[in-house]
């Protein structure tokens, strides 16, 4: 008999779920959650993975910081059977497990292999290993770091430098050769882009026979209008061609400035700021009558216009751009992996700042006195000395470096309320080994003094503070893995250099 209930005089239908009706509903909410849960394991796991990788980048960045802290003689031992190692690294102890051991022929904890030399020689390798270091998040991992000598270069070397009372910049070669990149990334900018738009924005001139004409340019057989900024966009894509606005930037000026400052009465701060100076040159373009249909024998030839491939009839044009101002457009370099928050020195007034030390590298892509450096001594110290060393750059060859060392001017301007600021420079040294170099600018220094390595028959003398040194240039590589053969993975890699002096 159905069994049923009244409630408020209607009736109630009290049959429940039937169990194949339970059985869809558990399948179907299975299939959901499968993925779901595995999607959110799969999250997991990966969270985990990318938490650990970011924590051995970091422990990566320390032992190769502290790695350069020392020479190669005392890593030697350090990585000896026996040595200290990399302070505040800990290797497995006989009590861990999941001890991966991935070099049987060492086992746990540092070592070097490196050649038969008794001295570092460029070619060679030298391999550092930390065997089973045990991490923070009680993992092991193994670091390997190849130490590979590359190139030996003079330098000029001041043998009594302090910390404490000497400000110290070293230069690094890749703000200058990434400086056009850097000037193209800041043309394309919205502001510098809308000015060139706006330069050729309803653009018309009249050509050499007065009719009147239209900026265009021509790129393979397209022709672009840039008239009302159109197309303008197009000449920022590579595929431009000859038209590419990245092959008409033009450098024109660097500025290093060192602000020597008091903060507050008791600190002083030494802050080093870098700017380059730019603009758009000789951009061509060209003008193209309007409303006209000449004949053929009017064009002219198309190898007289650049990546053209079709006839074309136009009267070629180029382009100067400045700023509405008249001034270069410039940029800022960011200068934040050689200075600790943006300053290279600061200390109490009482360590007795007195000197700086420029290490820098000479900008060859600007015309003869357009490098400038400038100091602020706005703390106004007394008898304040101020040490500007060009250094060779590696990736310029011997024989470019002489013939660009031999046109190269150096320009410092020195303001300095005090007038008893000093200037000891290599300025008149060609570090290419040529024969000689520009006389520099020097202006507001109390005195200048020029220091040279000696040449053989000459009378040019090395000032005693300095003595010329062989720095052997290293190319490191670190390597952090987990696991081993042949389910060893790479957790983490590291690229830097580091200088040595040859003793």
């Amino acid at each position: 008999m159905r069994s049923s209930k009244m409630l408020f005089g209607k009736k109630l239908n009290n049959k429940g779920m039937s169990l194949v009706e339970v059985i869809v509903a558990i399948t179907i909410l299975g299939l959901v959650a499968v993925p779901v849960l595995h999607s959110l394991t799969t999250a997991m796991v990966y969270n985990a993975k990318a938490r650990n990788r970011q924590e051995m980048t970091l422990t990566a960045e320390s032992i190769m910081e502290t790695f350069k802290g020392y020479d190669l003689d005392e890593l030697k031992v350090r990585f000896s059977t026996g040595g200290a190692g990399i302070e505040g690294i800990r290797v497995a102890d006989a009590g861990d497990t999941g001890v991966y051991d991935a070099n049987p022929d060492t086992g746990t904890g540092f070592h070097c292999t490196h050649s038969s030399a008794p001295d570092p020689v460029v070619g060679d390798t030298y391999t550092f290993s930390i065997n089973d270091m045990k991490a923070d998040n009680g993992q092991f991992y193994d670091v390997k770091i190849t130490a590979t000598p590359n190139s030996i270069e003079n330098v000029m070397v001041q043998e009594d430098m302090e910390p404490t009372r000497d400000a110290v910049f070293k230069g690094d070669r890749t703000f200058d050769t990434s400086a056009v990149d850097e000037a193209f990334d800041d043309f394309k900018r919205d502001a510098n882009k809308d000015r060139l738009k706006n330069y050729f924005d309803g653009l018309s001139d009249h050509d050499s026979d007065g009719d009147l004409a239209d900026p265009v340019v021509v790129i393979g057989s397209t022709e672009l209008d840039l008239r009302d900024g159109t197309n303008v966009e197009q000449l920022y894509d590579p595929s431009a061609s000859v038209f590419y606005v990245k092959n008409y930037i033009k450098l024109q000026e660097r500025e290093l400035t060192f602000d020597i400052t008091k903060n507050g009465s008791d600190e002083y701060v030494v802050t080093p700021k870098m700017v380059y100076k730019y603009n758009l040159k000789d951009f061509p373009y060209y003008l193209k009558k309007r409303n006209a249909a000449p004949p053929v024998d009017e064009y002219d030839p198309p190898s007289s216009i650049p990546g053209n491939t079709t006839e074309f009839r136009g009267e070629s044009k180029t382009l100067d751009y400045f700023p509405d101002d008249g001034s270069y457009l410039q940029f800022e370099v960011d200068l934040s992996s050689i200075c600790t928050d943006g300053v290279i020195y600061k200390n109490p007034d009482t360590a007795g700042l007195n000197r700086l030390f420029i290490y820098y590298y000479p900008q060859y892509n600007l015309d003869e006195g357009k490098d400038k450096i400038i100091v602020n001594n706005t703390a106004n110290i007394r008898n304040f000395q101020c040490y500007i060393l060009k250094q060779r750059a590696e990736d310029i060859n011997d024989s470019n470096t002489k013939t660009k060392e031999s046109r190269y001017k150096g320009n410092v301007v020195i303001n300095d309320s005090t007038s008893s600021l000093e200037v000891f420079h290599n300025f008149d040294y060609n570090i290419g080994e040529g024969s000689s170099t520009p006389s520099p600018s020097i202006s507001g220094a109390s005195a200048t003094h020029s220091y040279t390595k000696e040449v053989s028959g000459g009378t040019t003398q090395l000032v005693s503070r300095f003595t010329q040194q062989e720095v052997l240039s290293y190319t490191l590589s670190l390597e952090v893995t987990q696991g081993d053969d042949p389910n060893k993975r790479t957790i983490t890699t590291l690229e830097s250099t580091m200088n040595e002096r040859i003793k």
